[in-house]
C-alpha cells in the first residue's frame, strides 16, 4: 500500500489557504445578513443581468431629471424673487410719483424723481439677475447680462429726449425708443430673441424659460419708471409744469402695469408647480426602483443565517486542528 504524506509546509499552506477561504465565505454571509442582498450578484442572477440593468439606467435617468429639476427650481424661485422685487418697487413708486404731482410743489417733484432713478436702477438690476453663471431674463443668452447699465440707458434716452417741450413729444419719443426696432433693442437689451433650452424634468415633462427683459410688460415698466426719472434731470430742462405731468403719467402708468406684473408672476408660479410635481413623482418612480432592484438582489436570509452558523463552525474546527497539530511530534509522542 502506498502512503502519500504532506510536509508541514505544505500542510501549513492548505491550512492557511481553508482558513482564508472560510473567512472570505463568512464576512460574505454577514454582508447577506446585515444588508439583505446577495453578496455575489453574479451567481445570485445567474449572468443575466438585463432586468437589473434596465433598472439602473431609470434610476440613472432619474438622476440626470433631479439635476435638471434643481437647476430649474433654483432659476424659477430667483426669477420670482426679482419679479417679487419689482412689483414691490413699482408699487411704492407710483403712490409717491401720483402724491407728489398732485401736491403742485416742485421740490417734491424733483426728489420723487430722483427716487425714480433709484428705482429705475432697481429694476435693471433685477432684471439682470443671475443664477450660477446664468443670466436669467436674457433669453438663450447665458452669459450675458439681459440690460446694459442703468446710466448707460438713461444717458441714450437724455438724447432722445433733447429739445421736448410738450407731454406728446415726451411720450412718443419714449415710445419709439422702446417700442419694436427701437434703440431698446439695440442698446438697452443685451439678450436674445430665442428663449432658452428646455429643461426635461422627467420621462414626459420638458419646460421652458420664456420670461425675458424685452417683454412688453418689462418694456412698458422700464419706460414709465425713465419717464418720472429724467423728468427733473438738469440737462434736459423741463418746464415745472412737464415735470409735473412726466411724474403723474408715469406713476399712472406703473399703477396700470401692476395686474401684468402679477400675472408674469403667476405664470411662473405655474412653472413652479410643474417642477414640484415632476419632484414628487420622480421620488416616487426612484423609490419604486429602488424596492425593485433590491427585491431583484435579495439574499435568501435563512440560507445566509444557516451557511453563516456552518462555516463558523468549520472556522472554529480548523482552529482546533491546527492547534493540535502544531502540537504533535514525534518527542512528546515517545513520551
Amino acid at each position: 500500500m502506498n502512503l502519500t504524506t504532506i510536509g508541514d509546509l505544505s500542510q501549513s499552506y492548505m491550512l492557511r489557504h481553508r482558513q482564508t477561504a472560510l473567512q472570505a465565505e463568512s464576512l460574505q454571509r454577514q454582508t447577506e445578513l446585515t444588508t439583505g442582498l446577495a453578496a455575489d450578484t453574479r451567481s445570485h442572477l445567474r449572468g443575466d443581468y438585463a432586468q437589473l440593468a434596465d433598472i439602473e439606467r431609470s434610476l440613472s435617468m432619474l438622476d440626470s431629471y433631479d439635476v435638471a429639476i434643481t437647476e430649474s427650481d433654483t432659476m424659477t424661485t430667483m426669477m420670482q424673487t426679482a419679479l417679487g422685487a419689482m412689483q414691490e418697487v413699482t408699487s411704492d413708486l407710483s403712490t409717491s410719483l401720483v402724491l407728489a404731482a398732485q401736491t403742485d410743489a416742485p421740490m417734491a417733484v424733483r426728489n420723487v424723481s430722483g427716487d425714480a432713478a433709484l428705482g429705475f436702477a432697481s429694476l435693471v438690476g433685477q432684471l439682470n439677475t443671475r443664477a450660477g453663471g446664468r443670466s436669467l431674463f436674457a433669453g438663450a443668452a447665458y452669459d450675458s447680462a439681459a440690460l446694459a447699465a442703468p446710466e448707460e440707458m438713461l444717458a441714450a434716452l437724455r438724447g432722445a429726449l433733447a429739445g421736448e417741450v410738450t407731454m406728446t413729444g415726451v411720450q412718443a419719443r419714449l415710445d419709439s425708443w422702446f417700442g419694436s426696432g427701437g434703440d431698446f433693442e439695440t442698446l438697452g437689451y443685451l439678450g436674445v430673441t430665442e428663449d432658452g433650452t428646455p429643461l426635461q424634468l422627467s420621462e414626459d415633462v420638458r419646460i421652458g424659460l420664456s420670461i425675458r427683459a424685452d417683454d412688453q410688460v418689462f418694456r412698458d415698466t422700464l419706460k414709465a419708471t425713465a419717464m418720472a426719472a429724467l423728468a427733473a434731470d438738469d440737462s434736459l430742462g423741463f418746464a415745472d409744469d412737464l415735470q409735473a405731468q412726466m411724474v403723474e403719467t408715469a406713476g399712472t402708468e406703473l399703477i396700470a402695469l401692476q395686474p401684468a406684473l402679477t400675472e408674469t408672476m403667476a405664470g411662473l408660479g405655474v412653472v413652479q408647480a410643474r417642477i414640484e410635481d415632476s419632484q414628487v413623482r420622480n421620488a416616487a418612480a426612484g423609490l419604486a426602483l429602488e424596492v425593485s432592484r433590491n427585491t431583484l438582489l435579495a439574499a435568501d436570509q435563512y440560507e445566509a443565517a444557516t451557511r453563516f452558523e456552518l462555516v463558523q463552525t468549520q472556522i472554529e474546527t480548523l482552529y482546533a486542528v491546527t492547534v493540535r497539530a502544531s502540537r504533535m511530534s514525534l518527542l512528546d509522542y515517545m513520551r
